[in-house]
């Protein structure tokens, strides 16, 4: 008889609560960075840059929640998903 329970691995929801923890303290990381470096760039004088890094600092959980994908566990998926992120970050061609 199989238990599926928080701390099972195979079938749990562990790791899915463990992911969104890990993906969670990531995009508050970068966050809390961000706005320490905003802090130091206005302490030297520039207002400007400074309010540029806190808006995207702001601005962070959507940033990061596009390029955040979860790994369905298909590599044909992964696949499809790794192109789809790369061809978002090459130029477009102008016609």
């Amino acid at each position: 008889m199989q238990q599926y329970g928080l701390l099972n691995s195979d079938e749990g929801v562990f790791p899915e609560y463990l992911r969104g923890f890990l993906m969670t303290a990531f995009t508050l990381v970068t966050q809390l960075c961000m706005m320490n470096l905003s802090i130091l760039v206005i302490i030297n004088g520039h207002l400007i840059y400074a309010i540029a890094i806190a808006t995207i600092a702001v601005n962070t959980p959507m940033i990061l929640g596009k390029y955040m994908v979860k790994p369905n566990g298909s590599i044909i998926n992964s696949a499809g998903n790794t192109a789809r992120n790369l061809r978002a970050l090459m130029p477009r061609r102008r016609k």
